[in-house]
């Protein structure tokens, strides 16, 4: 099987903080993990090791889908990793151009940009169709991006990362700006994304327990740039780990639909 990633022994300082300490973490081919961490934990920060767009102290080893780093190309690398971000939203409502549709924004996966500029092809327009059906978008295919709603651009942009076919898609607190309703449709796209890719490793990022379904066997709580405790599902998730995650905050779970869980606090 292989791994996806292999963190050893990592510790990253920005401007003399350290933000990660000591961490090490294996993730193997096709599986689903989550981490979960409040805000400062050090989880955007491990994102951008992964990209290779910050690097830990030395003797440190960093792999990445088979690529040592410090040994590979790093622009090959990110060509099989997808990236899912609300930055990357609000960067492109910023920057696309007003006439490009959600199609548009799909195809450009393709070519690694954002927006599309030539005419597709009769194969490529049927890679997108089928990215779009499995995020259930099919009937904004042809609306303008900038004109669909926050939750419709997210999975416009998973469109996007998911049409290059990647190898690993990391998924970063992507429902954070979401009301309920596109929260709930976001997230079952991510279980249809999982059923019918489960070739690719999937790492999910958030600080919202009632936000990690089933597909996501696997986990780890991140806090103060440590990993607190990783494992399985059910040892991750439970209130004497959330106690610690959340600087002694009592909570009691509740269970939901799909084996989702609801924390409560305890007064």
């Amino acid at each position: 099987m292989g791994s996806a990633i292999d963190i050893q022994h990592a510790t990253l300082k920005i401007e003399n903080h350290e933000i990660l300490h000591d961490l090490s973490w294996s993730v193997n081919r096709g599986e689903h993990w989550f981490i979960l961490g409040p805000n400062g934990a050090g989880k955007t920060t491990l994102v951008k090791m992964i990209l290779g767009l910050i690097w830990p102290l030395f003797g440190a080893r960093v792999c990445i889908l088979g690529n040592l780093y410090g040994h590979s190309n790093l622009f090959e690398v990110r060509k099989k990793i997808a990236w899912a971000s609300p930055f990357m939203q609000a960067w492109t409502n910023d920057t696309l151009n007003a006439s490009l549709t959600v199609l548009d924004v799909v195809l450009s996966g393709l070519e690694s940009t954002i927006g599309f500029y030539r005419d597709p092809t009769p194969e490529e327009l049927k890679k997108a169709d089928e990215v779009l059906a499995i995020l259930h978008a099919e009937k904004i295919r042809d609306r303008l991006f900038a004109r669909v709603s926050s939750g419709e651009q997210v999975k416009a942009l998973i469109g996007r990362t998911l049409i290059a076919k990647p190898e690993l898609l990391i998924l970063d607190e992507t429902c954070v700006h979401l009301d309920l309703q596109s929260r709930e449709i976001l997230l079952d796209s991510i279980d249809s994304i999982a059923r019918n890719s489960p070739e690719t490793t999937m790492v999910f990022i958030t600080q919202r327990i009632e936000e990690i379904t089933q597909t996501f066997e696997q986990g780890m709580i991140l806090g103060g740039g440590k990993i607190t405790v990783q494992g399985k599902r059910e040892e991750i998730l439970t209130p004497e780990n959330l106690k610690l995650a959340f600087n002694g905050m009592e909570l009691k779970l509740m269970p939901g639909p799909k084996g989702r869980l609801w924390p409560l606090p305890v007064h």
